[in-house]
């Protein structure tokens, strides 16, 4: 009876679950970590291999060609501004930078700039958005509203997801 009920303490506060949080997922922000935005309800995404059509609806493998691994995806919102945020783990720091160096030259942008432990570029056009990497990750953070905000707001959330970041 002793050891029962251990085991329903355990399942009650969390300690084991049916599955474990992919360490991905953990680098989505949670709600406020940028202030105001909150977490879109059932707008969170986690895939792996061929499940990445989930996220990308067509042309998955270019991701997994480039070394992605898996990914999570989370929308946040602020009144009437949508955020989207999407984290890759890649095979290597250097699958990491290498994808980013694609979407550099996709782009056509000249060169990425650095800050808060990460190489990063924005994009403006159609929308704002913000490629990253740290260490093994390939992270994109769009914003669908006006630029000036824009372009705060998904620095802050690079800055955010980079805290989440252990270094080595």
């Amino acid at each position: 009876m002793k050891r029962l009920l251990f085991v329903v303490l355990l399942i009650g506060t969390g300690v084991l679950s049916a599955a474990e949080i992919p360490p991905v997922q953990k680098l989505l922000p949670a709600a406020n970590a940028v202030k105001g935005f909150k977490l879109v309800p059932g707008s969170l995404i986690y895939a792996k291999g061929d499940d990445l059509s989930k996220i990308y609806d067509g042309g998955y493998e270019l991701y997994t060609k480039n070394g992605v691994i898996d990914a999570a995806r989370q929308m946040y919102q602020r009144e009437k501004d949508y955020v989207e945020v999407t984290m890759h783990t890649m095979k290597s720091d250097k699958a990491a930078a290498d994808f980013l160096s694609y979407w550099l030259k996709e782009n056509k942008v000249k060169s990425a700039s650095k800050s808060s432990g990460t190489t990063f570029f924005v994009v403006t056009k159609p929308n704002v958005t913000l490629y990253f990497v740290k260490r093994r990750y390939f992270g994109t953070v769009a914003a669908f509203y006006a630029e000036e905000r824009a372009k705060k707001d998904v620095a802050s959330f690079r800055d955010a997801i980079s805290k989440l970041i252990v270094s080595r």
